[in-house]
């Protein structure tokens, strides 16, 4: 043990002695690998924090959430409180369901109004998930939907907020929406569900509001069931009690079928597909960096024959040969990790913006043990993987050769560096050709016609008490004095407000749409309460008829805007001016008096949705649309004659001075919630992107190295061929015919790949199909050039070779 501990040394030491005397080539070697390493440790910290780190609640394997699955498609499975309360009897031998309900409400404070995400839970979600309140407790169940006086949950993040931290925090009252409740406790730091950003949140028992008066009724109040399934109960058997209470309650057993899937699993599912194809493009970087170092590695085996043979003759065995090169492949893998450690943190840092909004448990992205751990393992797996290929090699190198005269080059050695190189060209065309695909989908994105402009515009969200504005019209009390304010700012243009402003996503209403002589079936449709002007804002264009004006009051007839979508799907394209329509399930009767072009409302690469607005001043407290549409939650927009950025201290203050009570939510441009909505495409366009460059640097460094290193090796035939009077463009002609040669079998093998891995990023790609004949034809030719440009310094030099000194060098 002792003397495996002393070669182990020896071989640390001589190997570091080694690249003392070679720094260039342990500087490139190190920085090949930091780069295929730190590339790797990105992605796994990335795939570990949301694909595989547990959930952070007790015995996360056993928490499910139910999806309905119909013939056209799965959803996840919202249900009524008197509908849950049904599953809780039907499985309460053989598993717990809780609820929980997301909303936003205000909560006043000495600073001023906040907006918090307001979360309805059921009396048990807490000790369900297995998590206690740091202060105080959680909610009893006589505080579920009973008499009882209203009581809180504050998280950390509001605890510090509004109450500073204050460990005497329980019992007092904090005002939700006008009314006062009582804290009872308060969340851990870590703690977030069912909303996991690090804003303020509250929970609160359901409301007596919410229960619905009959068990039959399915348009109660919808909350998202959680269900912990009891240690050695078959999941299937839960499963089969909550179908079955299921279809009782809504009748449509037939249609559709509810299925249990790991919460974990469900709030991952729609990234997977993407954080897989990344893992991918992930993998051929870091093979491109280790056949680029075990090429290198082949080289300074043949540089180092005379040194393994007096080994060899010294009575070093092969083993003992294999163990030297290994043990210095060790040291420069460790040395790579180093580097990819902080290369890593780097590129988190970069994208960790764009993976908050893209990706969920984006919160669980970070360096930590599991991650260090990993990267122990991808160091031994990266030395292993360029290095031993090369130490076999040098240990089965001969005596007889390392004394011998110095060939033109060791044709077995040269044979394997040109066939690592070849792999290299061929692993860099399949992650060009997919970074050229991501690039043409993010421009053809960037370039649809989404039916308004984005210049200028900036946007913002207006949240107000509901309970304040009760029995009183809070269009005309909280909204208009606002938008006159507004209106009348200096570099303001003009401003409008919107329930949903286009690329914006809050919970919109699609209600059904009852006609009256011009078709038979009632359909559906995204219903808008909008202020006059708001076309104007945006830039839409009108089509026919005119928008909502300012003659549109109570006092007129109502009247709606339907876009083109509407028209065509529901009116055959035909005239629609004047058609009358009823709106809801309480019918509400108005007539169509524009029509407007089609803008991209939810995703730039969706179709336009049947939709139409409602003038702002026409909804009223006795409309039955009223609550669902101006209730709690506006947006505005405002275009600038300036930079939309530099005017938001003064627009944020203008509103405060309208009304203090309104909770103003974050600023954007309508450019970023364009960019914003391009989502998981541009996270892999982006991230694509950048290891297709790194490869492309890699391989064409690579090429370079090997080119540099061949010439070396011919210098002897070069200086002949010369003296027998070959000229100087023969010469060049014949490195730039070898790497010709070298890259199209790279390309060749290359392409073929590419029409493989290419069909993973069908899912993301938008017109363009994933074999586009431009990239498949564009990313070779582009390696190629840059390969020629990289033969070049080594052209040269072979053409400036002195015949006579190159045979007396030999």
């Amino acid at each position: 043990m002792v003397d495996a501990a002393r070669r182990l040394w020896d071989d640390l030491r001589f190997g570091a002695r080694q690249f003392r005397r070679a720094p260039g080539y342990a500087v490139f070697t190190v920085l090949v690998l930091a780069l295929g390493i730190g590339t790797v440790t990105a992605m796994f910290t990335i795939s570990y924090g949301v694909l595989l780190r547990p959930l952070p609640f007790a015995a996360d394997r056993q928490l499910f959430g139910p999806l309905e699955q119909t013939a056209q498609s799965d959803d996840h499975l919202t249900a009524a409180y008197p509908e849950i309360r049904q599953w809780q009897q039907a499985s309460a031998d053989s598993a717990d369901i809780g609820f929980s309900g997301g909303g936003l409400n205000i909560v006043d404070t000495p600073t001023g109004a906040v907006l918090v995400s307001e979360i309805t839970a059921s009396e048990n979600l807490f000790s369900l998930l297995g998590v206690s309140p740091m202060l105080g407790r959680g909610f009893l169940p006589a505080e579920q939907g009973t008499d009882h006086p209203d009581v809180v949950v504050l998280s950390y993040a509001m605890w510090q907020h509004s109450f500073a931290g204050d460990r005497g925090v329980l019992g007092k009252t904090v005002h939700i929406g006008g009314v006062g409740y009582t804290v009872v406790g308060v969340m851990p730091r870590e703690f977030k569900y069912p909303v996991y950003d690090d804003g303020p949140a509250v929970w609160v028992p359901l409301e007596r509001g919410a229960m619905t008066p009959s068990v039959k009724d399915p348009y109660g109040a919808a909350f998202e069931p959680i269900v912990r399934v009891h240690g050695g109960v078959p999941v299937d058997r839960v499963e089969a009690q909550i179908a079955h209470a299921h279809a009782q309650f809504v009748g449509r057993g037939k249609q559709s079928r509810v299925h249990l899937v790991r919460k974990h699993d469900l709030m991952v599912h729609d990234v997977q597909p993407a954080l897989f194809a990344l893992e991918i493009a992930v993998g051929l970087v870091w093979l491109i960096a280790c056949s680029n170092v075990a090429g290198l590695l082949l080289a300074r085996v043949t540089a180092r024959r005379t040194e393994i043979a007096v080994r060899s003759a010294l009575g070093a065995g092969r083993r003992r040969i294999v163990a030297q090169f290994m043990t210095e492949s060790l040291l420069l893998s460790a040395a790579g990790a180093m580097g990819g450690l902080a290369l890593a943190a780097a590129m988190l840092r970069t994208f960790r913006n764009m993976l908050g909004k893209t990706l969920p448990l984006a919160q669980n992205i970070h360096l930590n043990w599991v991650v260090f751990l990993s990267l122990l393992v991808l160091t031994l797996l990266t030395a292993l993987a360029f290095g031993m290929f090369p130490a076999l090699l040098a240990a089965w190198t001969g005596t007889q050769a390392g004394f011998g005269r110095k060939q033109a080059g060791d044709r077995g050695q040269n044979r394997a560096r040109a066939v690592l190189l070849v792999g290299e060209v061929a692993l860099s065309i399949a992650l060009l050709t997919a970074a050229g695909l991501m690039m043409r989908t993010m421009y053809a994105l960037r370039h649809v016609p989404l039916g308004f402009r984005t210049e200028h515009l900036l946007l913002t969200s207006l949240t107000a008490s509901s309970s304040e504005y009760t029995g009183r019209n809070i269009g005309t009390l909280a909204w208009q004095p606002v938008l006159d304010a507004v209106r009348q700012m200096p570099g303001v243009e003009s401003a409008a407000m919107s329930t949903v402003m286009p690329l914006e996503h809050p919970v919109e209403l699609e209600t059904i749409v009852y006609k009256t002589d011009w078709m038979q079936a009632d359909d559906s449709a995204v219903v808008r309460a909008a202020s006059p002007g708001l076309m104007e804002v945006l830039g839409v264009r009108m089509r026919s008829g005119r928008f909502l004006d300012a003659n549109d009051t109570t006092s007129s007839l109502p009247v709606v805007v339907v876009n083109r979508t509407f028209v065509n799907r529901y009116l055959g394209g035909g005239e629609a001016l004047g058609k009358p329509i009823r709106v809801g399930r309480t019918p509400w009767a108005a007539t169509i008096v524009g029509v407007i072009d089609d803008v991209h409302q939810d995703d730039v690469a969706a179709a336009s949705q049947p939709e139409f607005y409602i003038c702002m001043a026409q909804v009223t407290p006795d409309n039955p649309l009223y609550r669902a549409l101006l209730g709690r939650i506006m947006q505005l927009a405002v275009r600038t004659e300036i930079a939309p950025g530099a005017m938001i201290p003064e627009v944020r203050r203008k509103i405060a001075e309208a009304n203090s009570r309104l909770a103003i939510g974050d600023f954007t441009t309508m450019q970023a919630a364009v960019e914003d909505s391009l989502g998981t495409q541009r996270l892999a366009a982006e991230v694509v992107g950048t290891f297709g460059g790194l490869a492309l640097l890699i391989t064409v460094v690579g090429l370079y190295g090997l080119l540099s290193y061949l010439v070396e090796q011919r210098t002897r035939e070069i200086g002949i061929r010369m003296a027998l009077g070959a000229d100087r463009s023969a010469v060049v002609g014949m490195v730039m015919r070898q790497t010709l040669m070298l890259m199209g079998a790279g390309v060749a093998m290359g392409l073929g790949l590419a029409l493989w891995s290419n069909r993973l990023l069908h899912g993301f790609l938008y017109g363009v199909s994933a074999t586009d004949p431009w990239t498949m034809g564009l990313a070779p030719l582009g390696l190629v050039i840059c390969g020629l440009l990289a033969a070049v310094v080594p052209a040269r030099r072979a053409a400036g070779v002195n015949p006579v000194e190159a045979l007396r060098a030999e």
